[in-house]
């Protein structure tokens, strides 16, 4: 991962916040390297680091002791049953330990939060985090290295997801991918049918979604085409239908003039001006299952999750919904947009952090939070390692339900997922200039042209003030 990129991200995370340097001691984050020979810049905080946690040694997991902090996002309330039972299990497997569990919720400043913790030494041992917040915290060298400290760990991972979320210096890794809900595409049967469309043949790329999505417009059926509000999806299917959001080394935003999110806006605007798009959508809930379960809705979320709550809320429309594949172009492949698990540079207990991490995202855990989430209807939740994904659980689901259909295709579209850089930049006051800006091209209040150079403008400004109040 080349430094620009850690840099800009690290840029949006603290400037805000006023932390010029992050540290309060001296420390450098500016490649000065750790001790022994391991490369390992210093990082950036108020405290003495342990030597071993930046020397060039290997973690011993052998010998387990002690008690750490594990920090999730959002997940108490809805998985304590499955979460408070590996923790049991770990420490009967290893008599002497102590896993504490926390929980934080996700919020608008959630990144510089984390990068303030770090800094000052306060960040929890083991940290479940977004993309966005490991590469803030990235940026100051505030994770350990896994590839130094644990070589071999990342083994178990699909290998196009783990090759693509090299965060650390030298292009290590210093997050886990932990879980993450591989995208589909829902639609509703019967308003296909009635638009003249094939009921059983889903769109495969963004082309025919857009062509289905006009098709059902142009019927006179009365039935909507797609939700308005993509906020959480815009940037997937930009990257599903071809747009190149940023320059290569990841320091501007250059899709303006990109062709593919010309398209993208311009369908957006007619489809709205057809009135094939609820127009108080565009602003509206980004739960859209209310929405679809109304049954006048052609697509669904991209979000298997979301048919849980179609089945449970909708049962006649859940039952004339439709899966497929994700929509995107040729030559496209599925991205993971996940949670990772890191561990804090300053952890006073390296060998335990790291082999709760390892233990919390090996196949085993892995595939058992799939089946508590099959069991318990809660969420669909994938692992990122390969073995998981092809158990027969996953991989060989022999259901004609839709929820099983569902599960055996977003099985096999993780298998072939990557990490896309740009959603890591696309958080907080830029994905508001973006969201924004789109949406009035959207609605009609600029021109789609005018939408995409504002948006740009916008971002790419936010990223200079910002390197300049770092």
């Amino acid at each position: 991962m080349k430094s620009a990129l850690l840099r800009g991200v690290g840029i949006l995370a603290v400037a805000a916040m006023g932390l010029s340097a992050c540290s309060s001691s001296g420390s450098s984050s500016s490649g000065a390297s750790g001790e022994g020979n391991s490369g390992i810049p210093k990082p950036a905080v108020s405290c003495d680091v342990p030597a071993q946690n930046i020397d060039a040694s290997k973690l011993d997991l052998t010998k387990l002791s002690g008690e750490i902090t594990f920090q999730t996002q959002g997940l108490k309330g809805t998985f304590d049953d499955y979460i408070n039972g590996k923790i049991k299990e770990f420490e009967e497997a290893n008599p002497g330990t102590t896993i504490k569990w926390t929980d934080q919720a996700g919020s608008a400043d959630f990144d510089s939060l984390m990068v303030t913790q770090a800094a000052n030494c306060s960040m929890p041992d083991v940290v479940n985090v977004p993309g966005s917040t490991i590469m803030a915290l990235s940026s100051s060298n505030l994770l350990l290295d896994f590839d130094v400290k644990a070589p071999g760990i990342g083994d178990k991972f699909v290998p196009a997801i783990w090759d693509s979320v090299k965060f650390a210096a030298q292009e290590h890794h210093n997050a886990l991918p932990w879980y993450f809900g591989p995208y589909l595409t829902t639609y509703n049967k019967d308003v296909f049918k009635k638009a003249g469309l094939d009921p059983n043949t889903p769109p495969t790329t963004m082309t025919d979604y857009f062509a289905d999505a006009q098709k059902i417009a142009d019927s006179g059926s009365g039935d909507y085409a797609l939700y308005g509000n993509t906020s959480w999806y815009m940037v997937p299917q930009w990257r599903a239908s071809g747009v190149k959001m940023m320059n290569d080394d990841y320091t501007k935003f250059t899709f303006a003039q990109d062709k593919n999110a010309l398209e993208w806006v311009t369908q957006m605007a007619d489809l709205y001006k057809k009135g094939a798009i609820p127009p108080d959508s565009i602003t509206g809930d980004l739960d859209q299952s209310k929405a679809y379960g109304a049954g006048n809705l052609g697509y669904g979320t991209p979000n298997a999750s979301f048919l849980r709550n179609v089945q449970t809320n909708s049962g006649s429309v859940y039952a004339v919904t439709g899966v497929g594949e994700e929509t995107r172009n040729e030559g496209i492949t599925p991205v993971f947009d996940g949670q990772y698990l890191g561990v804090s540079v300053t952890t006073k207990n390296a060998p335990l952090a790291v082999a709760w991490s390892e233990f919390i995202t090996n196949e085993k855990s892995g595939l058992e939070w799939a089946q508590y989430g099959i069991d318990t209807g809660k969420a669909v939740v994938f692992p990122a390692t390969t073995k998981a994904l092809q158990d027969p659980l996953l991989a060989e689901v022999s259901g004609d339900d839709v929820f099983s259909q569902a599960r055996k295709i977003a099985a096999k579209e993780a298998l072939e997922a990557e990490a896309y850089v740009p959603l890591f930049y696309v958080t907080g006051q830029v994905s508001d200039a973006l969201i924004n800006n789109i949406n009035k091209a959207i609605v009609g209040q600029v021109s789609p042209q005018e939408g995409l150079d504002n948006a740009q403008t916008e971002m790419n400004s936010l990223l200079t003030k910002l390197q300049r109040n770092r």
